[in-house]
């Protein structure tokens, strides 16, 4: 239920500064409103709907930026609106207007306070006193954000926050704060602490408080003062009338009066012109302070070498993440570190005189030290490169690792053995040569494969030297042409050798040999065998892909998620050629939501080859339209390698079917609720769960619209329709995923809430029928007002049909419509341990019945019968 809150619009110091004549002609359009704790009033661009003048609620105008980081520009609370750009004459926001503390306020809709701005002058000059000032308070933000520290800002924020405070109390996290101020949450956490340890705050679990007003006051930049002052001076310049408040046509005490509100209009709208554009350079400035700042801190803390900046005494004042890993220590005690305590004590001395010299001369100097062990690497020798700072009182280090080096140059031989017995032991034939064609290194195959002994005995030669001449002179020629035009080169050359024709697939690739020449590596291997194959294979596949491209079907071959083959029906479907089609991913052509039922098609399977599995997918088209379609995926191989046979249907006209067969069998066509017999089935399921054990409590609904005979009569059918249209969206937005409503005919309605008892369920009814009171809608320019009554009952694990419980419900709804609808009743055998409890009891002896453990079990539902009788939440029995 919603708290209550005493009616004081009043406590709002524009309305309170009104006549009372023109104060009584808002007060019957003034609504109570409670503001919750982030709640957006209005969003960048919108449309205000209404005009808030807080109470007890602060509201912050915030600022965004693209990367979506936020900074409070100005805040309002009890002394001002929210609101402006209609006083101003506009009909948009450039800003957010978000509910910084929850509270109270009332407002009044646009056009409601456009007719009041034209008609009662005392409002107009008040609005435009405090658009004034709230435009100082924006521009001392934009000032203070930007010039003065996380200290200073937060101080004027603490204490424009509490001016708006009837209170010495305020809810706020830290993260919050740092929001509202656009910084980091460390930097307000650190500038918090200080003014706790000064006594000057009291912080605890995000509750604020001040202690000492005058040491905040004096901690706090200029800004707050700026601020504060116009706000004193624009409504100290509002003369009294007779009834003591805002009077227009009384004169003005001082040498000069206050300003007209037509030309007080133009100067605030210029001041607000000049405010945007501020806004917009500090966006901008901002954007691109964030991004050099995270771009340097980035470079900083992942640098491959540790950064360090020492005081006089060798003192820790910062590292970056390579430094505090290279010492073992966590960033957050950098400055209880002495870097000497982490050299190995021989060293320490040196060290030590080290950064003396370096401070002392202002020069840039060398060492090399050796860091002790820590837990996460052994003792480790090091190469220190220092620097002082421009005063001289700090030395800046950069640590290089050079046990890292040695580490590097074990791995690069290590590397080095493994790929030459990788080349040697390879069925390719591999070498390498100079811009000459001269060999500079061969693998073994290589050798072998020419009837050399070794590979040291070919270096130096030239392939005219080592191959027979038909084959040597072009690889001779292609080897120094690759190398030369810095280009691959693929070719499959013959080779005559024992009378028998073989056949090498050989590749050649230029590569740097160091700055100024170039080198050929070139990889060869014998496909006779494959060649052979591949002609036979060839005659083959012709008759195969001319008997499949004839097929009615879309078929697909796809070898490692490749595309290797499309039909013609298949190029069809999907919107590409085949020639096109070839090469592609096969993903490419499937909806990313069912990538994970493809990937298991295309992954070959062990076992019989000839089975054939089903998959639902969705091909996407080149025009990118979406069409339901199935797969049935089987193994083959292709070109001497497993690959995955794809046939493809579409059955988009059966899933439109079975989609449209399968909503009419469940779902109500009008309120697109579940139908009776759905509900129904659902129901019977919800009891076999509460005889299980599974679910220990299942609130059921009966609702049914108030009036709504007259309304379809008075009305006609579309009108009753869209009423049980607006109802259902109504009711749809107030239930849980687990909860399940349905129409049962007319306007007669249930819900079924699991895992609800009576208290419950009653407290969900009673919220769903308040909301329903609130809404109306239109129909030919009218409006009619709804109410639903209800009757609750919860299942029972005795009930032997499910039907049982609805009974129950709908005898307890058909007394709330007898007793005057628009109410709640619970069932009466359910609701009799609430009959007999006592309905007249005192604070204390409620609290104490309450806490009694043998009443523990009503205790819920004597609550909500309390809150009924006496409170008037909803109407009484």
């Amino acid at each position: 239920m919603p708290s209550t809150f005493p009616h004081a619009p009043r406590q709002n110091r524009i309305l309170a500064a009104l006549p009372t004549a023109e104060y009584e002609r808002l007060d019957g359009n003034l609504e109570q409103v409670d503001l919750a704790l982030g709640q957006v009033l209005y969003a960048a661009g919108g449309t205000p709907e209404f005009v808030y003048f807080p109470t007890t609620s602060i509201v912050s105008l915030i600022f965004a930026t693209a990367d979506g980081s936020t900074a409070e520009l100005a805040m309002t609370g009890s002394d001002g609106l929210v609101g402006i750009p209609l006083v101003l004459g506009g009909t948009s926001t450039t800003h957010q207007m978000v509910v910084q503390c929850a509270g109270q306020a009332y407002r009044l809709r646009a056009e409601q306070m456009t007719r009041e701005l034209a008609e009662c002058r005392h409002l107009q000059r008040l609005c435009l006193h405090y658009a004034q000032a709230l435009m100082t308070q924006m521009a001392q933000s934009v000032v203070c954000n930007r010039h003065h520290t996380v200290e200073q800002q937060l101080c004027r924020w603490l204490l424009v926050s509490f001016d708006q405070q009837p209170e010495n109390l305020l809810n706020m996290t830290q993260e919050l704060i740092a929001n509202m101020l656009g910084v980091r949450r460390e930097a307000v956490t650190e500038a918090a602490v200080k003014l706790q340890a000064a006594g000057l705050i009291q912080y605890r679990r995000g509750h604020i408080s001040i202690t000492d007003r005058p040491g905040l006051e004096a901690r706090a930049c200029e800004c707050y003062r700026v601020v504060r002052s116009e706000y004193t001076r624009l409504f100290s310049l509002l003369p009294t009338g007779e009834d003591g408040r805002a009077d227009a046509t009384s004169s003005v005490p001082g040498p000069a009066a206050p300003p007209e509100p037509d030309k007080l209009l133009r100067q605030l709208q210029a001041h607000q012109l000049e405010l945007e554009k501020q806004n917009r350079d500090l966006q901008t400035a901002c954007a691109e302070a964030e991004a050099l700042r995270s771009r340097y801190a980035d470079i900083y803390d992942f640098a491959p070498v540790g950064h360090f900046t020492l005081d006089p005494t060798g003192g820790i004042r910062e590292l970056n993440l390579a430094g505090a890993i290279l010492l073992g220590i966590k960033r957050s005690e950098k400055k209880r570190q002495h870097f000497p305590a982490h050299v190995k004590p021989a060293y320490q001395p040196a060290f030590s005189q080290f950064v003396e010299e370096v401070l002392s001369t202002n020069q840039k100097k060398t060492c090399e030290t050796v860091l002790v062990k820590t837990a996460q690497r052994p003792e480790t020798k090091v190469r220190i490169e220092a620097v002082p700072d421009e005063n001289g009182r700090e030395c800046r280090i950069v640590v290089i690792d050079q046990s890292l080096e040695s580490i590097a140059e074990k791995h690069l031989r290590k590397r080095e053995r493994y790929q030459r017995t990788l080349l040697d032991n390879s069925p390719f034939m591999a070498w390498l040569t100079d811009e000459q064609g001269r060999f500079l290194a061969v693998n073994t195959p290589f050798a072998a494969n020419f009837g050399w002994p070794s590979t040291e005995t070919l270096l130096g030669k030239t392939m005219l030297e080592v191959a027979p001449g038909e084959w040597a002179e072009p690889a001779w020629r292609d080897d120094r042409l690759a190398g030369k035009r810095g280009k691959r080169i693929d070719a499959v050359a013959p080779l005559e050798s024992g009378g028998k024709k073989l056949w090498f697939d050989t590749s050649k690739s230029a590569i740097p040999l160091d700055d100024k020449r170039r080198a050929t590596v070139g990889f060869a291997r014998d496909i006779t065998e494959h060649q052979d194959r591949l002609l036979a294979a060839q005659a083959s596949e012709m008759r195969c892909r001319s008997l499949i491209d004839k097929l009615p079907l879309s078929v697909v071959i796809a070898q490692d998620g490749v595309v290797q083959y499309v039909n013609a029906q298949g190029a069809e479907l999907l919107g590409y050629s085949a020639e096109a089609s070839v090469g592609l991913p096969f993903r490419q052509f499937v909806h990313q939501a069912d990538h994970a039922s493809l990937n298991a098609a295309l992954v070959p399977q062990d076992g019989d080859k000839k089975s054939a599995m089903e998959y639902p997918i969705r091909v996407v088209t080149r025009q990118g339209k979406t069409i339901d379609c199935q797969l049935k995926a089987s193994q083959i191989e292709w070109e001497g390698r497993l690959a995955v046979l794809g046939v493809i249907e579409n059955v988009t006209q059966r899933k439109t079917l079975e989609t449209e067969l399968r909503s009419q069998a469940t779902a109500d066509s009008l309120t697109e609720l579940a139908s009776r017999r759905y509900f129904l089935l659902r129901q019977e399921e919800a009891l076999s769960r509460l005889k299980r054990g599974i679910d220990h409590a299942i609130g059921v609904l009966m609702l049914d619209l108030d009036h709504f005979t007259e309304i379809n009569d008075r009305f006609g059918q579309e009108a009753g329709a869209a009423v049980l249209r607006s109802f259902s969206k109504l009711l749809g937005g107030e239930l849980r995923q687990v909860d399940l409503a349905g129409r049962l005919g007319g306007e007669e309605f249930a819900i079924l809430l699991p895992e609800a008892d009576l208290a419950a369920a009653a407290t969900f009814a009673e919220r769903l029928r308040q909301k329903v009171a609130k809404t109306s809608i239109m129909v030919d320019q009218r409006r009619i007002p709804l109410t639903v009554s209800i009757g609750i009952a919860v299942m029972q694990a005795d009930d032997t049909r499910p039907n049982q419980v609805l009974q129950r419900a709908d005898e307890a709804l058909h007394r709330a419509k007898t007793l005057g609808r628009n109410r709640i009743e619970l069932s009466k055998t359910q609701a009799a341990a609430d009959d007999e409890l006592p309905t007249e009891l005192s604070d204390d002896q409620f609290h104490q019945w309450a806490e009694d453990p043998v009443h523990g079990a009503s205790r819920k539902i004597y609550q909500a019968r309390r809150y009924r009788l006496e409170r008037h939440h909803y109407p009484a029995p």
